[in-house]
C-alpha cells in the first residue's frame, strides 16, 4: 500500500488524531506503507517528537493556516533532524494528500541507482596510503601523504584503531584530533 493510501486508511479507521500517536508508526508499518527505512525515521521523529502533534490541531480547521506550520516543519525536519529535504517534502504531500489539503497525489523521490550516482571513484579500503609517525616526549607527529597532524597518546591509539579506512577519512579524523589540542 502506498503511503498516502495507508495514512487515509489509518485516519479513516482511528480518526485524525491518530497520526500523532506512537502507534501510528506501527500501524503504517503493519501497511507495509513505510517504503525506506529513512521514510519511517522521519514518520517515527515526526510522530514521537511531538512534530505532528503540534501541526494537528491547524490540520483540522477548514483554513489555510496549516501551510505556515507545514513549512516550517519542513524546515525544521530538513535542518534540525538532518533529513533529506525530498524525503521530508514527499511525507508531508502524503500527509496533507490523505486529509484532502490539496490534490495534487505525493510523487515518490527516485531513488538514486549505482548506475545514476556520482562518476567520481569512491577510495576503496584496500587503498595504500603513506603514513609517518615520530614520536617525541609522548606525542606523536603523524604524517598522512604529506600533511602533518600532532597527536598526544590516547589520540594516537584511536587512529591505530582506524588505520584500515580510507586516507581521506583517516585525514578528517587526524584534523578533529589535532584541533582538540
Amino acid at each position: 500500500m502506498t503511503l498516502e493510501k495507508a495514512i487515509t486508511y489509518a485516519i479513516d479507521h482511528e480518526g485524525i488524531d491518530v497520526i500523532s500517536e506512537p502507534r501510528f508508526v506501527n500501524y503504517l508499518n503493519d501497511l507495509q506503507a513505510l517504503s525506506t527505512p529513512a521514510i519511517k525515521r522521519i514518520i517515527s521523529t515526526m510522530v514521537n517528537d511531538g512534530y505532528l502533534g503540534k501541526v494537528l490541531p491547524y490540520l483540522k480547521t477548514t483554513g489555510n493556516g496549516y501551510e505556515i506550520q507545514i513549512v516550517d516543519l519542513r524546515s525544521r525536519l530538513v535542518t534540525n533532524e538532518g533529513f533529506q529535504e525530498d524525503l521530508v517534502k514527499y511525507v508531508l504531500d502524503c500527509f496533507l494528500y490523505s486529509i484532502h489539503k490539496t490534490g495534487n497525489a505525493p510523487v515518490a523521490p527516485t531513488i538514486p541507482t549505482s548506475s545514476s550516482t556520482s562518476s567520481t571513484p569512491r577510495k576503496k579500503k584496500s587503498e595504500k596510503f603513506e603514513l609517518k609517525v615520530i614520536e617525541a616526549n609522548g606525542n606523536y607527529l603523524i604524517d598522512l601523504n604529506g600533511k602533518s597532524y600532532e597527536l598526544d597518546q590516547s589520540q594516537y591509539k584511536a587512529i591505530l584503531r582506524k588505520k584500515n579506512m580510507p586516507s581521506d577519512r583517516l585525514a578528517l579524523w587526524l584534523e578533529a584530533y589535532s584541533d582538540e589540542k
